[in-house]
C-alpha cells in the first residue's frame, strides 16, 4: 500500500471516530432534543423553513442554526421573519448555557409566554422575541442573563410589569420593549445599566413618575418612552446624559416646566415632548442645541413669547408648537431656519403680521398658522416656497387679497385660508395649483365671480367658499371636479339656475348651495347624484313643485328646501328617504295635506323635521308616532286641522315641538305628552284646543317652555303646573281659564301678559283677589252653571206669569163683550 493511501485512510478513520465521539457526548444530544422539542412547538411553518430538522441531516446543519466548529454545540438560533407559528418551547433552556449567544425569533406569529427557561442561558448576549404575538409577563429569570447585550421584547402582546431586577442586566446595551401592555412604573434599578445605549418602552400603559437615577445612564443615545402615562416632572437629572440624541416624551402626562438642563445635550437632534401637561415659558437653554433637527413641544400649556434665538437652530427641519398658549408675534428670526420643511403654530395667540421674509424657508412643505391672531396680508414672498404641500392660515385676522403667484406652488394639495377678513377677487393662478385636494376660501369677503378655471383643479376633493361675497352664475366646469366630494358655496349672492353639469359630480356627498339667489326649478339631473347624503338648497328663489325624482337620493341624511317658492303637495315618493336625520321644508308655498306614508317611511329620522310656514292642510297624521327618535318638530304656521294624535307619546326622543298658528281643535290627549322626559318646549298656541289643562303635562321633567295661549281652553289651571321645577316660561293668556291662579312655584310670579284675556281668573297682583269678584258673579257667590240653572228657571216662571196674564186679559175681554152686547145704545 503506497504511504498517500494509507495517510487519507487515517484521516478519514479518525474524522469518523471524532464524529462518533461527539455523537456520544450527552450534551451534544441534549442539544438536538432541545432542537427537535422546538420544532415540535411549531404549529405551522408555511416557508417549509424548518423542512431540513430531519434525522437525516445534522443538527448543525439545520436552516437557522449556527454551531461551534470545535464542540458542534449550538451557538446561535436565528429564524427571523419565517411566519413560525405556535410557541416557544422550554426546552431551549436545556442548550448549552456557556454556548448559546443569539436566540433571533424575530417577526414570526409565535404566541403564548416567553419560557422562564430561557433564563437558564447564562452566556445569552442577544435575545430578540420582537414582533410576534407573545403574551404574560416578562419573566424574572430573564434577569440572570447577566451576559445581555441585546434584549427586544417589542411589538408582542406581553402585560404586567418591568422586572424589578431589570438592573442586574449590566451589560445591556439595547433594550426594546415598545408596543406591548406592561404597566406599572419603571424600575429605579434600570439607572444601574450604565452600559445601555438604546430604551425604548413606548407605547405602553407605564404609570409614576421617571426615576432620576435615569441620568446615570451616561452611555444612553436614544431615550423613547412615548405614548404612556407617565407623569409628574421631567426630571432634571437627564441633562447627564449628554451623549442623548434622542429623547422622545411625547403623549405621556408629564406636568411642570422644561427643565433647561437639556439645553446641556449638545449632542441632541430630536426633542419631542409634545402631548403633554407642561408649563412655563420655553427656556433659553434650548436654543443651544445646534445639532437639533426637530424639535416638537406642541400640545401642552406653555406659554410667553418665542424668544428670537429660535432663529440659531439652523439645522432644525421641523418645529411644532401648536396648541399651546404662546403670545406675541412670530419672530423674524425664524426666517433663518432655511432648513425648515415642518412648522406648525396653530391653536396660539400669536398676534402681529407674518414675517414678509418667509419666502426664505423654502424648502417647507407645511406651513400651518391657523387659529391663532394674526392679521395684515399675506406675504407676496410665500409664493417662493415652492415646495409647500400644506398651506393653512385659517381663523385668523388676515385682511387684503390672495397674493398672486401661489399657483407657482404646484405640490399644494391642502389650502386654507378660510374664517379671516381677506377680500377682493379669487385670482386666476391659484387654478393653476393643480394637484390641490382641499381648498378652504370660506367665511371670508371675497367677491366677483367664480371663475371657469375652478375647473382645472382635477383632484378637488373638498372646495368650501361659502359666507362670502361671490355673485354671477356658479360655473358649469364646476363639473370637472370630478372627485369632489363635498362643495359648500352657501351664504353668499350666486344667481341664475343650478348648472346641470353638478351631474357630473358623481362621488359628491354633501352638497350646500343655500343662501343665495338661485331659481328657477331643480334640475332632475341632479337628482342622479347617488351619494349625496347632504343636500342644502334652502333660501333661495327655487320655484315650482318638488320633483318626484328627489326620492332617487336614498342616501340622504340632511334636506334643506326651505325658504323658497316651491308649490304644490308633499311628494308622496318622499317617503323612500328612509336614512333621513333632518328634513326642513318650512317658508314654502306648499298646499294638501301631509303624506302618512312620507312620514312613515321617515320613522328613522333622528333630528329635525320642519313642515312649519306653509299652507299645508287636514290633519297631523298619526304616522308622526313612528318617529320615535325625532328631537324635533316644527309643524306651525299652516293650517292643519282636526286633533293633536295620541301616537305622538311614542316620540320619547321629542325636546322641542311647536304645532303653533293651525285649526287644531279637540282636548289635548291625557297620553300624547306622557313619557317624554326630555321635551323643554311645547308650543301648541293660536288653535281651537278646548278642554280642560291636562295635568299630565305637569310630569314633565324638563319642559321649561310651555305655550298655550289664544285657544279655548276651560276650568282651572292645575294646581301641579306650579310644581314644574324646570319651567321658566308659560303662557296661558286668552283662553276661557277661571278660578283661583296657583300662588306657588313659576305661578307665584307669573307675568299679566301669560294671563290676560281670562276675565274669569282671579287670585293674583294684577287680576284682584277672588273675594272681591263682585264685577263678574254678580251679588251672588253662585258658579256660572247656577247662574245657568237660575236664568232658565226664571225665564219659565216669566213664561208662566205672561201665559197668565193672557188668559185673565183674554177673559175679562169677553166678559166686557158680552155686556156691550146685551145693552145697545138706542
Amino acid at each position: 500500500m503506497e504511504p498517500r493511501s494509507v495517510g487519507l485512510t487515517v484521516v478519514v478513520v479518525c474524522s469518523v471516530l471524532v464524529v462518533v465521539v461527539i455523537s456520544m457526548d450527552p450534551s451534544f444530544e441534549v442539544d438536538h432534543q432541545a432542537l427537535k422539542a422546538f420544532k415540535s412547538s411549531v404549529a405551522d411553518d408555511p416557508s417549509g423553513v424548518l423542512a431540513d430538522w430531519s434525522e437525516a441531516n445534522h443538527h448543525c446543519n439545520w436552516s437557522g442554526i449556527t454551531c461551534d466548529p470545535s464542540s458542534s454545540r449550538v451557538m446561535s438560533i436565528i429564524l427571523m421573519e419565517k411566519q413560525l407559528a405556535g410557541v416557544i418551547s422550554p426546552f431551549l433552556g436545556n442548550l448549552s448555557k456557556l454556548q448559546l449567544s443569539e436566540l433571533i425569533l424575530y417577526q414570526n406569529s409565535l404566541a403564548g409566554p416567553i419560557p422562564q427557561e430561557l433564563g437558564i442561558l447564562g452566556n445569552l448576549q442577544s435575545l430578540d422575541l420582537g414582533a410576534n404575538f407573545l403574551e404574560g409577563s416578562i419573566p424574572e429569570r430573564i434577569c440572570n442573563c447577566t451576559g445581555l447585550l441585546n434584549l427586544g421584547i417589542d411589538n408582542n402582546n406581553l402585560s404586567g410589569a418591568i422586572p424589578s431586577d431589570i438592573g442586574r442586566l449590566d451589560n445591556l446595551q439595547v433594550f426594546t420593549g415598545y408596543r406591548n401592555n406592561l404597566v406599572g412604573s419603571i424600575p429605579v434599578s434600570i439607572g444601574t445599566l450604565g452600559a445601555l445605549q438604546v430604551l425604548d418602552l413606548s407605547t405602553n400603559h407605564l404609570s409614576g413618575v421617571l426615576p432620576p437615577e435615569i441620568g446615570n445612564l451616561s452611555n444612553l443615545e436614544t431615550l423613547q418612552l412615548l405614548e404612556n402615562q407617565l407623569h409628574g416632572k421631567i426630571p432634571p437629572e437627564l441633562g447627564l446624559c449628554r451623549k442623548l440624541t434622542t429623547l422622545n416624551l411625547y403623549g405621556n402626562q408629564f406636568s411642570g416646566g422644561i427643565p433647561s438642563e437639556l439645553g446641556n445635550l449638545v449632542h441632541l437632534k430630536v426633542l419631542r415632548l409634545y402631548k403633554n401637561r407642561l408649563s412655563s415659558t420655553i427656556p433659553s437653554s434650548l436654543f443651544q442645541l445646534k445639532s437639533l433637527i426637530h424639535l416638537g413641544i406642541s400640545e401642552n400649556e406653555l406659554s410667553g413669547t418665542i424668544p428670537f434665538e429660535v432663529g440659531s437652530l439652523r439645522s432644525l427641519q421641523a418645529l411644532t408648537l401648536q396648541l399651546n398658549k404662546f403670545t406675541g408675534q412670530i419672530p423674524s428670526s425664524i426666517t433663518n431656519l432655511t432648513n425648515l420643511t415642518y412648522l406648525s403654530m396653530d391653536f396660539n395667540f400669536f398676534t402681529g403680521d407674518i414675517p414678509s421674509n418667509i419666502g426664505s424657508l423654502y424648502r417647507l412643505k407645511n406651513l400651518t398658522l391657523n387659529n391663532n391672531l394674526l392679521q395684515g396680508s399675506i406675504p407676496s414672498s410665500i409664493s417662493n416656497c415652492t415646495r409647500l404641500v400644506v398651506l393653512g392660515l385659517a381663523y385668523n385676522r388676515i385682511t387684503g387679497r390672495i397674493p398672486q403667484g401661489l399657483g407657482r406652488l404646484a405640490n399644494l394639495i391642502f389650502l386654507s385660508f378660510g374664517k379671516n377678513q381677506m377680500s377682493g377677487n379669487i385670482p386666476d393662478d391659484l387654478f393653476n395649483c393643480s394637484n390641490l385636494i382641499i381648498l378652504d376660501l370660506a367665511k371670508n369677503n371675497f367677491s366677483g365671480v367664480l371663475k371657469p378655471g375652478i375647473g382645472k383643479l382635477y383632484y378637488l376633493h373638498i372646495f368650501q367658499a361659502h359666507k362670502n361675497s361671490l355673485v354671477g352664475p356658479i360655473p358649469p366646469e364646476i363639473g370637472n371636479l370630478s372627485q369632489l366630494f363635498s362643495l359648500k358655496l352657501h351664504l353668499n349672492s350666486f344667481s341664475g339656475t343650478v348648472p346641470p353639469e353638478l351631474s357630473k359630480l358623481s362621488l359628491l356627498q354633501g352638497l350646500y348651495l343655500n343662501d343665495n339667489a338661485l331659481e328657477g326649478a331643480l334640475p332632475e339631473v341632479i337628482f342622479e347624484l347617488k351619494q349625496l347624503s347632504d343636500l342644502g338648497l334652502g333660501n333661495n328663489r327655487f320655484a315650482g313643485p318638488i320633483p318626484h325624482a328627489i326620492s332617487k337620493l336614498e342616501s340622504l341624511l340632511y334636506l334643506t328646501l326651505h325658504g323658497n317658492l316651491f308649490n304644490g303637495s308633499i311628494p308622496t315618493s318622499m317617503g323612500h328617504l328612509s336614512r333621513l336625520a333632518t328634513l326642513d321644508l318650512s317658508h314654502n308655498h306648499l298646499v294638501g295635506s301631509i303624506p302618512g306614508p312620507v312620514i312613515a317611511g321617515m320613522k328613522n329620522m333622528q333630528i329635525y323635521l320642519n313642515f312649519s310656514h306653509n299652507f299645508l292642510s287636514g290633519p297631523i297624521p298619526n304616522e308622526l308616532g313612528k318617529l320615535e327618535m325625532v328631537q324635533i318638530v316644527d309643524m306651525s304656521n299652516n293650517n292643519l286641522s282636526g286633533s293633536i294624535p295620541a301616537t305622538l307619546q311614542r316620540c320619547k326622543n321629542l325636546f322641542n315641538i311647536d304645532l303653533s298658528v293651525n285649526q287644531l281643535s279637540g282636548t289635548i290627549p291625557e297620553k300624547a305628552f306622557a313619557g317624554m322626559d326630555v321635551l323643554t318646549s311645547l308650543n301648541l298656541s293660536r288653535n281651537n284646543l278646548g278642554g280642560r289643562l291636562p295635568g299630565s303635562l305637569a310630569i314633565m321633567k324638563n319642559l321649561s317652555s310651555l305655550d298655550l295661549s289664544q285657544n279655548k281652553f276651560k276650568g282651572m289651571i292645575p294646581e301641579s303646573y306650579a310644581n314644574i321645577s324646570t319651567l321658566r316660561h308659560l303662557n296661558l293668556s286668552f283662553n276661557q281659564l277661571e278660578g283661583h291662579v296657583p300662588a306657588t312655584g313659576i305661578l307665584k310670579n307669573i307675568g299679566a301678559s301669560s294671563l290676560v284675556g281670562n276675565p274669569g281668573l282671579c287670585g293674583t297682583k294684577f287680576l284682584g283677589s277672588c273675594s272681591n269678584k263682585s264685577h263678574l258673579a254678580g251679588s251672588h257667590p253662585f258658579s256660572k252653571k247656577v247662574l245657568l240653572i237660575l236664568g232658565v228657571v226664571g225665564s219659565l216662571i216669566v213664561l208662566l206669569l205672561l201665559t197668565f196674564l193672557v188668559l185673565i186679559f183674554n177673559r175679562y175681554f169677553r166678559k166686557q163683550k158680552k155686556e156691550e152686547s146685551e145693552n145697545p145704545e138706542p
